[in-house]
């Protein structure tokens, strides 16, 4: 907007509003009122009406302004102003404060203007660029391309412009990232015959995505691995350096180790360090396989406590032996018993943290036990007289839903609320699946520390990856990758490598509502169009350049499916 405009009263005559607008490069001047708010405008179009049917020039302007007119926020955005002059043409408007004050003026010819500075700008920035640049729309259609993109799949701005990347640039599969929303950064993969490393960056306007920009690295790769072989050194220094005090306390892993930088995991990370700092009890809640384990031995190696960490299972422990196990016992103390006794959980624990896992899984009568020994700090093992005081930390974890095991009678009430003191609860995968990336990573460093050797996943894979609902979380996303690296044959895992996930009972319910003959019509459509490959290649005698142009497609768009049918 122009903060460079005159205002003018509606108590105004014409002799006095008319040199006005020589004084301006505006056509059109706010109305006023005493107080200076905006009460309408008058335009240098309507003054030439007027000013024909040859007026009185001490009339007022209070008979000729517009007293509804169309105004504008300084905190509107572009697109919006544009639409917004556009539905009511009209070429100027006024901008108000919050006080319906006039701060400036904006006009169509300035919108105009600004956009056209800013794409040719952005487009100069864009082919200075190193790297292979597109940006695209909502709908993963291309609407700026520089030289170095143009250069990698050898193709001209004016082929791909408009154009969709679903159909042109499949490999790049950038309409999943506008759909999820999800950012791609740096992930390998073979384009025409080149290594490069593909991120994609989505672009919100309200939480929403309205488009997105890809970036294709191909050159100076060499320098680049490099760099990122130094920053991965120095993160494993400093991981190596918390493990070193993790292993002190009896622990694998720390919060380092916990993956994802979500909003979701980042709360629960906090919480977890808070939890850490005190004495108070720990109850975790989450899904089967979504790292309860991880954040107990995080919260040990963060505490002040000096001891061991403990894990008991609680649902491995034959209810026979649950007693003997926690609370230990002496010499003698029933037949069979061990000679000179022996230390339960909670007494190897001491001074240390002990895990309840699968907590739900408790008999009530071990429950009642467990209870006391929180109300009175202390427990006496079996067959002795004397009690032992504790000091343990007690975290607790379940994937049951355990308010319910309570109204069923299941659970202690008294219990549930003894250990339902710092409560975390940990979101399952699926729900927070822009950590997928992170966590890939992760898991590749420890299989690499097994005795595997992954330099990564590539783009194809993680793709494929990111669109399974994960029911078993981090725990089946491991088994996926762990045999993944068991059967790739070069330095990275590729989507080939990833079996085929099976709908769960959900998703294929789902499925067969949405789209009952959907797969049919699918297979229909690839069946045919496999054929006419297939006779294009015949008759370009394998040149695939020349049975891209029969087809009238692009070369990426046909090595793609040339892949996907496996045609040599």
């Amino acid at each position: 907007m122009t903060t460079n405009f005159i205002s003018c009263t509606k108590e105004q005559t014409l002799r006095e509003v008319i040199p006005m607008f020589t004084q301006t490069h505006s056509n059109i001047l706010p109305v006023v009122d005493e107080t200076h708010k905006l009460i309408g405008i008058i335009t240098k179009n309507k003054m030439l009406r007027v000013l024909a049917t040859q007026p009185s020039f001490d009339s007022k302007i209070e008979q000729f302004y517009n007293n509804q007119p169309i105004f504008l926020s300084p905190t509107i955005d572009i697109e919006e102003t544009r639409t917004l002059l556009l539905r009511h043409n009209v070429g100027h408007a006024p901008v108000v404060n919050d006080d319906m004050i006039p701060i400036g003026l904006v006009s169509t010819k300035q919108l105009l203007w600004s956009y056209n500075v800013v794409y040719s700008q952005l487009s100069s920035v864009l082919d200075f660029a190193y790297d292979a640049i597109i940006l695209v729309n909502q709908r993963a259609e291309i609407t700026m391309v520089n030289k170095g993109f143009t250069d990698l799949f050898g193709l001209n701005s004016k082929d791909v412009l408009n154009q969709s990347t679903t159909y042109l640039f499949p490999e790049l599969e950038i309409e999943n990232v506008i759909k999820t929303g999800i950012s791609i950064l740096n992930t390998p993969q073979l384009i025409e015959a080149q290594q490069t490393l593909i991120s994609i960056l989505p672009i919100k306007e309200n939480g929403e995505v309205v488009s997105a920009i890809c970036k294709v690295t191909y050159r100076g790769l060499t320098h680049l691995h490099e760099a990122l072989s130094k920053v991965k050194k120095l993160e494993k220094q400093l991981s190596d350096y918390q493990h070193e005090i993790s292993e002190m306390k009896g622990t694998k892993y720390t919060f380092i180790d916990i993956a994802g930088e979500s909003e979701s995991i980042k709360k629960i990370k906090y919480e977890a360090t808070l939890a850490s700092k005190s004495m108070s009890t720990v109850l975790i809640i989450g899904e089967s396989g979504t790292g309860k384990e991880l954040f107990a031995q995080g919260i040990h190696a963060s505490s002040k406590q000096i001891g061991s960490f403990v894990q008991v299972n609680c649902a491995a422990i034959p209810p026979e032996l649950l007693e003997s196990e926690f609370f230990g016992y002496t010499d003698g103390a029933f037949t069979g018993a061990k000679k000179g006794g022996k230390k339960g959980k909670f007494e190897l624990a001491q001074n240390g943290t002990i895990f309840l896992d699968e907590i739900g899984d408790m008999s009530l009568s071990l429950q009642a036990k467990i209870l006391r020994v929180l109300q009175e700090k202390e427990f006496q093992p079996i067959g002795s007289s004397k009690s032992i005081h504790l000091n343990t930390k007690i975290i607790a974890a379940t994937n049951q839903n355990i308010e319910k095991l309570v109204a069923e009678g299941k659970f202690r009430e008294d219990l549930y609320y003894r250990l339902n003191i710092m409560r975390l609860n940990i979101p399952p995968l699926r729900e927070r699946i822009e950590d997928l990336p992170d966590i890939i990573q992760a898991i590749v460093q420890r299989l690499n520390q097994s005795g595997f050797y992954v330099r990564g996943v590539t783009h194809s894979a993680l793709q494929k990856l990111m669109k399974h609902s994960w029911p078993g979380n981090i725990r089946e996303l491991h088994n996926v990758l762990e045999r993944a690296a068991n059967i790739k044959s070069g330095d990275y895992i590729d989507s080939e490598h990833i079996a085929d996930f099976i709908p769960t009972v959900k998703e294929q319910k789902s499925k067969n509502l949405s789209s009952p003959s959907t797969s049919t019509y699918q297979d229909t459509i690839q069946s045919t169009e496999k054929d006419l490959i297939l006779l294009a290649m015949k008759e370009a005698n394998g040149n695939k350049t020349k049975a891209s142009k029969i087809l009238g497609i692009s070369r990426p768009w046909l090595y793609s499916k040339l892949k996907k049918y496996n045609i040599e």
